[in-house]
């Protein structure tokens, strides 16, 4: 991966350069543009930490990485890795199909579930300057904004082996961010403004509905009986959770969550999909216990990063 990152480094361009080229459309120009608006918006109005990313660009072709998610079969476990700086972390990236084929492969071997998802930017935690990627540049810009001020809470706000609670947070971050930064460029009424909040609406539709999914299989996982009896069990319940959600599936108002019912569900899906939205509503209450200043519960976890207090995060999350 390392290769690879550098690679992507050594041969983005500034974005200066971008812009200046006639042969750039002026569509992807202004993609460039709001991406820088979005930044500012982050450092300056929500006191998401300055850094240089977004200041270069690189074509790309296919999906910027490749995450791997793994779990054990019998229990809700996740399996993770150990990353120097930022210690065990509950997925891996491959900038190469190859490479996350060879990885899951292993995990397969070892009698471990798998799932693939791709992913269209990521965070380097701000020890690199992250690019713009080409394919940002087709992207709708309520998504784009949401992305980029997820990405940007990592670089200001992460907890060392915490991987759940760091993208629960940059979740709730890149969702409130959004509606912020885009009822300020297109107004309260806009239609970026509705989707925005319909995308809000979603994640914690979907955080409870998942949590609860996740619960009964974890009970299930707890009876007393035989492993090989726990595989073959665990299936109907799989297949309980799919039809589950398709009779909830009409209550939720994007395409966010749409193909979750043709997945081949176990249990690294289901915690590869948690990770981003469980116990949301927790967040939702600090934010109303703020004010709803968003930048107000920015700064809280920024104290409590510095604190180096480890039992803070438990004990919010309680």
């Amino acid at each position: 991966m390392g290769w690879h990152q550098s690679f992507i480094t050594f041969h983005s361009v500034p974005v200066e350069e971008v812009l200046d080229d006639e042969s750039v459309s002026v569509e992807w120009k202004d993609q460039i543009r709001f991406i820088q608006e979005v930044k500012r918006f982050g450092e300056e109005r929500l006191g998401l930490r300055r850094t240089k990313s977004y200041s270069r660009f690189f074509e790309v072709k296919g999906p910027v990485l490749h995450v791997i998610t793994a779990s054990e079969k019998d229990r809700l476990q996740p399996y993770s890795w150990s990353f120097p700086f930022i210690g065990r972390v509950d997925y891996k990236g491959f900038f190469t199909r190859r490479g996350v084929l060879r990885e899951k492969d292993f995990l397969e071997r070892n009698g471990l579930d798998t799932f693939i998802q791709q992913a269209g930017a990521y965070s380097t935690l701000g020890w690199l300057k992250d690019p713009i990627f080409s394919s940002m540049m087709e992207w709708d810009r309520v998504i784009l904004t949401n992305l980029i001020l997820h990405e940007m809470t990592h670089s200001t706000i992460y907890f060392k082996g915490q991987t759940d609670f760091n993208e629960q947070l940059a979740t709730f971050i890149g969702n409130r961010g959004a509606i912020e930064f885009l009822i300020e460029k297109f107004g309260p009424g806009s239609k970026e403004v509705a989707e925005a909040i319909r995308i809000q609406e979603d994640d914690l539709f979907f955080s409870r509905w998942i949590d609860q999914a996740c619960q009964r299989l974890s009970t299930y996982y707890a009876k007393e009986i035989p492993r090989e009896e726990k595989l073959r069990g665990r299936e109907e319940i799989f297949r309980s959770i799919k039809e589950d959600f398709k009779e909830i599936k009409v209550r939720l108002k994007t395409d966010c969550y749409k193909d979750f019912d043709r997945m081949d569900l176990n249990n690294a899906v289901l915690l590869a999909y948690r990770r981003y939205v469980h116990r949301l509503e927790k967040f939702e209450t600090l934010y109303e216990s703020q004010g709803k200043d968003l930048r107000r519960v920015i700064e809280f976890f920024r104290r409590v990063k510095a604190s180096g207090d480890k039992s803070a995060v438990a004990s919010f999350l309680e």
